[in-house]
C-alpha cells in the first residue's frame, strides 16, 4: 500500500491541481451568515464550491463565542451538533447550522491544554486532557461525569493522550497516546474499563512515533495517524497489524505530519496533514484518491490543520488551526432523513 511511482504521482498532481481551481476563476463567496440571535456573535460563515466540494469557513481569532485561539480537537455529536476545543482550553459547542450555542473552559490547564475530544453515543464528550494524563467524560455544558485514568504507563494510565474514537456499534473506545516512549493505543469499554493495549515507540510495523489521531472504519478496524513516521497504520479491533501506507513528502499520496484521521460510512479515509496544509483522501486499501484544500488563508485553503471528523450529515469538520477557524466540507450527500 505504498505511494505510487513518480510518473503516476505527476499525473495525479495534475488532476489535483485542476480540481483545486476556484470555481468561476476566483474565490467568490456564495453566502454569509447573519448575527447569531443566541449569542450575538457573528460567525462570519463563507461558503465556496471547489471542484464539486462545498467548503464553509467560519470563525476568527479571539476569545468570544464563535471565535477561536488555535482550535484543535473537533468531533461530531449524534444530533448534528459538534464540539471544538482550542489552545485556551475552551470547549465550544455548535449546532447543526454551524452556530455557536455554548462555551466553557476546562477546570484545569496550568500544565497544558487538551488536544482532542470525541463524541459519545449518548451525546456526552470524552475530552483528552493531554497534559494531565487523563480523559474526562463530560456533558456538553461542561459538567464532569467521570475521569478515566491518571499519569503513568500501566494499563489504563496515560502519558499524553492525544485522540480518542468511539465504535458505537461495538461499544468500545480507542485512545492513542505518546510520551516516555509509551506510544500506543488503548482500548476501553464505554464506561472506561480497560480492555487491552498495543503498540510501542518505534518505526517498524505496529510501532508508532507520536500517534496523533485514531479512527474506526465501518468494519471496526482501527486507523492510526502515526505522525512523526509520516504514515497511516491499520489494525483490526484486537490490535493485529493489517497494513500501512504513506511516506514523508508533499506529492499526492505522500504525507507530512498526519495529525488526525477520520473514516466515513462509504469507505473513504480522510487525513489532516499538519505540515502539508491539506486533507488527503484514501480508500480502505490505502490507495490515494484526491486532495482537499491547499496552503493559504482563503476559503478552501488550510494552515496547519490539526483535527477532523466526519459527521452523520456527510460533512467533514476540520480544525483549521493556523487560521483560527473551522472549515466544513460537504463530502457526501446528507441522509434524506436529516432536516437541513
Amino acid at each position: 500500500m505504498r505511494a505510487a511511482g513518480a510518473a503516476v504521482c505527476l499525473a495525479l498532481l495534475a488532476v489535483v491541481a485542476v480540481g483545486l481551481a476556484w470555481v468561476g476563476g476566483g474565490p467568490t463567496p456564495l453566502a454569509e451568515s447573519a448575527v447569531n440571535p443566541q449569542t450575538g456573535a457573528v460567525p462570519q460563515k463563507k461558503t465556496l464550491e471547489i471542484s464539486s466540494t462545498v467548503f464553509t469557513a467560519f470563525g476568527e481569532s479571539g476569545l468570544e463565542p464563535g471565535q477561536f485561539y488555535q482550535p484543535r480537537g473537533i468531533t461530531g455529536l449524534p444530533d448534528g451538533s459538534f464540539a471544538v476545543v482550542d489552545r485556551k482550553a475552551r470547549v465550544q459547542i455548535y449546532n447543526a447550522q454551524l452556530e455557536p450555542v455554548g462555551l466553557w473552559p476546562m477546570a484545569e490547564n496550568a500544565r497544558g491544554n487538551p488536544k482532542g475530544l470525541c463524541g459519545m453515543p449518548d451525546g456526552t464528550l470524552l475530552v483528552c486532557d493531554t497534559h494531565y494524563g487523563r480523559l474526562m467524560r463530560m456533558t456538553i455544558d461542561g459538567k464532569l461525569i467521570k475521569q478515566w485514568g491518571q499519569p503513568g504507563t500501566e494499563p489504563g494510565e496515560f502519558i499524553h493522550p492525544l485522540s480518542a474514537a468511539v465504535d458505537a456499534k461495538r461499544q468500545v473506545v480507542y485512545v492513542c497516546e505518546y510520551g516516555a516512549k509509551n506510544d500506543r493505543v488503548q482500548k476501553f469499554t464505554l464506561d472506561g474499563t480497560f480492555i487491552k493495549a498495543w503498540g510501542r515507540f518505534g518505526t517498524e510495523n505496529g510501532e508508532m512515533t507520536r500517534p496523533s489521531g485514531v479512527a474506526v472504519d465501518p468494519d471496526g478496524n482501527v486507523w492510526i495517524a502515526d505522525a512523526v513516521n509520516h504514515r497511516i497504520q491499520k489494525f483490526d479491533p484486537e490490535g493485529a497489524f493489517l497494513g500501512a501506507f504513506g511516506e514523508m513528502g508533499s506529492e499526492p499520496g505522500q504525507l507530512r505530519y498526519p495529525y488526525d484521521i477520520a473514516c466515513d460510512s462509504a469507505g473513504k479515509v480522510y487525513v489532516a496533514e499538519y505540515n502539508n496544509h491539506r486533507v488527503s483522501v484514501f480508500d480502505l486499501q490505502g490507495h490515494f484518491l484526491k486532495t482537499l484544500g491547499e496552503p493559504g488563508s482563503e476559503v478552501g485553503q488550510f494552515k496547519w490543520p490539526w483535527s477532523l471528523a466526519v459527521d452523520a450529515r456527510g460533512r467533514l469538520l476540520v480544525s483549521d488551526t493556523g487560521n483560527d477557524r473551522i472549515q466544513v466540507l460537504q463530502v457526501a450527500p446528507p441522509p434524506t432523513a436529516v432536516t437541513p
